[in-house]
């Protein structure tokens, strides 16, 4: 019975659109639950995105779960349009949902239909009449997530999606490929930082073929060095656990134009010197492995240390005496805070997928729950005045877990700032101190 039901599932066909209002009003809650929740950079940096109404592909890395997709939908002005597996889309309501975020199905072999290929040729034709009217698609070309900040290979959905577009319409030859990094300090620690940036378009319609198909080799080659000028990209595999505590050490979250620069051909120099060196290579794995034997119960982030003394953060110290304004400013949200952080805890069991749930669950109960504080105030203010008390209930719920927000950031700084000083003059911690100079003086040297 179950495997007739299989083979009967309905055939979508999602509709030819460019845009929704169910999207425009999740984006503002997106954009407010992903700024809460990380200290974000980029916003103002990305000047390579097209203008709205040009057919468009956003290309990004895949690292942390669920969270990529918010990401680009709320730093990208345009909406994206994204495939999303297809048993989502059973029920009717949750289907409607689906289709008003610009989701589409895409099937995959775990749904054993034996029509699949016809069923995702549908889908992709549709992807194509999409971009022809001038929407926006989103593709992770990787495939699936993996947390480690380095790139992996990419599939050929893309290459394929592409040829079929110029296949239908001469114009969409020149589809704007646009790679986006993403790049998280910590995936899901409240109020890390979050980095995005964006490169220029990454042409493919020299590689179209003769024959109607895309080089898919020299695309995918093309399309991974657009997209490792913008994302730390540790390479080769064995090496990743040794260099990438260098790599945090430079925070890269922290850093932009020339000084990101740097460290995007320092990555490309250690890749080509881990495969060609025998003598670094071993140097550096040997100074690492010191350098963990050290640590024993005294641990902390390399991006608290840095690579020298000069390093230390300068943190703003006289935030501290307003941490207990910050509490009470966030008084209205704790409760709900306090829930969210507690059930996912319990249910989310991957570091990946931690800051997609508490966002996700964020955005849905907060404001939920300043509109409820906000009518119980203004339910029991004096007569005359409860307009105003709901007004004040909701500036205070919202504003309120902003300012607090912020105080979770200064925090974080000085306590980095007080572990930087522990780390560089502590002389309790000389031996992992020498042992992590050594070690940083093997990477570069």
């Amino acid at each position: 019975m179950a495997r007739d039901m299989k083979k009967t599932r309905p055939v979508f066909t999602p509709p030819i659109q460019v845009s929704h209002l169910y999207y425009r009003l999740a984006r503002i809650l997106v954009w407010g639950g992903l700024t809460r929740y990380h200290k974000v950079h980029g916003a103002k940096t990305m000047t390579d995105i097209p203008p709205a109404g040009t057919p468009a592909i956003f290309v990004s890395n895949h690292q942390n779960g669920m969270m990529d997709p918010l990401v680009s939908c709320a730093f990208v002005p345009q909406q994206i349009h994204w495939l999303t597996r297809a048993d989502v889309f059973w029920n009717g309501a949750a289907r409607h949902v689906m289709y008003g975020f610009n989701q589409m199905p895409i099937y995959r072999q775990r749904d054993r239909l034996e029509d699949i290929r016809h069923r995702n040729d549908i889908i992709f034709d549709v992807c194509v009449e999409r971009l022809h009217a001038g929407a926006a698609m989103g593709i992770f070309p990787e495939g699936n997530h993996n947390p480690f900040p380095s790139l992996r290979e990419f599939k050929g959905g893309l290459s394929e999606m592409l040829a079929r577009a110029a296949r239908k319409h001469e114009d969409l030859k020149h589809i704007a490929v646009m790679p986006v990094g993403v790049e998280y300090e910590d995936y899901s620690e409240f109020r890390r930082q979050l980095r995005v940036r964006t490169g220029p378009a990454v042409p493919f319609h020299d590689l179209l073929l003769e024959d109607g198909t895309l080089d898919k080799k020299a695309f995918n080659a093309r399309l991974r060095e657009a997209l490792a000028k913008l994302v730390v990209d540790i390479q080769p595999v064995d090496a990743q656990p040794y260099l990438h505590p260098a790599v945090r050490a430079a925070r890269p979250t922290e850093l932009e134009g020339e000084a990101w620069s740097d460290l995007s051909q320092t990555l490309g120099q250690w890749a080509a010197r881990w495969s060609s060196n025998e003598a670094w290579r071993d140097g550096v794995k040997t100074s690492f492995d010191a350098w963990q034997s050290t640590q024993g119960k005294i641990s902390g982030r390399p991006e608290a240390w840095g690579r020298t003394a000069s390093d230390i953060r300068n943190a703003r110290t006289w935030t501290r005496i307003l941490t207990p304004l910050a509490w009470l400013a966030n008084v209205p949200t704790w409760p709900t805070e306090l829930f969210i952080r507690r059930f996912v805890a319990k249910t989310v069991r991957k570091a990946e997928f931690v800051s997609t749930m508490r966002i996700g669950y964020g955005i849905l109960l907060f404001p939920l729950t300043w509109i409820l504080t906000s009518l119980l105030a203004g339910l029991l203010a004096p007569d005359g005045s409860g307009w105003f008390a709901a007004g004040a209930m909701w500036v205070w719920g919202q504003g309120g877990s902003r300012f607090y927000a912020w105080s979770q950031s200064e925090t974080l700084a000085r306590s980095d700032a007080a572990e930087g000083h522990s780390f560089w003059h502590n002389a309790q911690r000389a031996q992992e101190r020498a042992a992590w100079e050594r070690y940083l003086e093997a990477v570069n040297a």
